[in-house]
């Protein structure tokens, strides 16, 4: 088949940018609001801590196993369409989750991941194929747009809750008015553009499937994978049990969402710095290390610091957990020479990553229980990012995927 080429310019498209931005909206929010209401979930639904922190783990668990379908199913459906059906999902999942019992909640927070999961993986590429001269702006506008409203998301959370009777329903509830909106004007816009997209033939699929299986036989995809699975692993127990955490330290629950708030509006810089910085690198362990250092100061400051100067530990440990996600993506790019590594390389990494991360909100939240405190729990978290500088350590290193294909 032949491949067809479509480059557009931002500035000539804005409603096509709008569209990325409103779908890029949906795949955070859904996920932080549920953190400054699950004491009113819990309490709702009658769960302890431990399935609390589950239903912070499904959806990670969801993201690892979806992520490597996905490009198989790209090579028969186009993008456009696939995010279409991804925001459908989204929008039956946000409705059964809020129907009213722990097991619809369970059901809800599934098919929420599986949606999630494809716009994660599909939306990035569909912005790279549509902007190819200005990946580096799309991409930047896509990213901030996610941190910006996983901000929202949380900060809202709690006061939405408050709003007449509807409680953490509300709450949850009040997305599905985003879902729509990203949809109505993604398909408007974005259908069009269906027809025109380039759909790899089957031999090139399966070398491409090759290749993600060769690349899973390596110490660098492994290091990479385990390095992202580090940090999604600390970002997801921050957004399920921060807003506890300081709740438990002092703070109103009004107050801990406008905190939690903060510690995500404190990412949105590093997600812009970090990937301009390491591509200029060969070796990024000093970026390695500095991301280690801020975490340790957050955590430690999380713990130690007077209430009235916890702001500090939200910001601190937000700039950690952006410039963790920022690098671990530029890896994906930086560690290989041609788009088919990356590709493979993203692949295995984000499956990999995300299973190994949904242990941690769960297992967490089961340690709370025990130790009937948060102090232990955060000294795992650490024990967490020790982790993430061993294999972030080796992962900096400069070399390329191929070279052990």
């Amino acid at each position: 088949m032949e491949k067809k080429t479509r480059i557009f310019r931002i500035q000539d498209r804005w409603w096509v940018v709008i569209g990325i931005v409103l779908v890029a909206s949906t795949l955070r929010a859904p996920l932080t609001a549920v953190g400054p209401v699950i004491d009113d979930i819990k309490n709702g639904l009658h769960i302890n801590n431990s399935l609390a922190g589950l239903l912070t783990t499904i959806p990670l668990a969801i993201f690892g196993i979806v992520s490597l379908f996905v490009a198989r199913t790209m090579a028969h459906i186009s993008m456009a369409t696939l995010v279409t059906c991804a925001m459908l999902f989204l929008l039956v999942g946000l409705i059964v989750r809020i129907l009213g019992t722990i097991e619809f909640f369970i059901i809800g927070t599934m098919i929420i991941g599986v949606a999630i999961a494809y716009g994660n993986v599909i939306l990035p590429s569909y912005a790279k194929w549509l902007f190819p001269a200005q990946i580096g702006m799309i991409t930047g506008i896509y990213s901030a747009t996610m941190n910006f409203t996983a901000g929202l998301g949380g900060g809202l959370s709690y006061p939405l809750s408050q709003i007449a009777s509807f409680g953490y329903k509300g709450s949850l509830g009040f997305w599905i008015l985003l879902c729509i909106c990203a949809l109505i004007v993604w398909r408007k816009h974005n259908s069009r553009l269906s027809i025109e997209q380039f759909t790899p033939a089957k031999d090139e699929t399966k070398k491409q499937n090759v290749q993600r299986l060769k690349v899973s036989r390596t110490s660098l995809a492994w290091a990479i994978a385990l390095t992202m699975g580090f940090q999604s692993m600390i970002f997801y127990v921050i957004v399920a049990w921060l807003p506890s955490i300081v709740i438990d330290r002092g703070l109103s629950p009004s107050a801990a969402g406008y905190y939690f708030m903060l510690n995500q509006f404190a990412q949105v810089p590093m997600t812009f710095i970090f990937p301009i910085i390491a591509s200029k690198m060969k070796s990024q362990s000093t970026l390695v290390w500095i991301i280690f250092v801020l975490y340790m100061a957050g955590l430690i400051t999380l713990l130690t610091l007077p209430v009235s100067l916890l702001f500090l530990s939200m910001i601190i440990l937000g700039l950690s957990l952006g410039a963790a996600f920022s690098i671990c993506m530029t890896f994906f790019s930086i560690r290989a020479n041609t788009s088919d590594g990356s590709v493979a390389l993203s692949g295995f990494g984000q499956s990999i990553g995300y299973i190994v991360a949904a242990s941690g909100p769960f297992v967490i939240g089961t340690i709370h229980d025990i130790a009937n405190g948060w102090r232990i729990p955060l000294i795992l978290v650490m024990i967490m990012a020790c982790g993430f500088l061993f294999v972030g350590l080796i992962s900096s290193k400069d070399r390329y995927i191929e070279e052990y294909l």
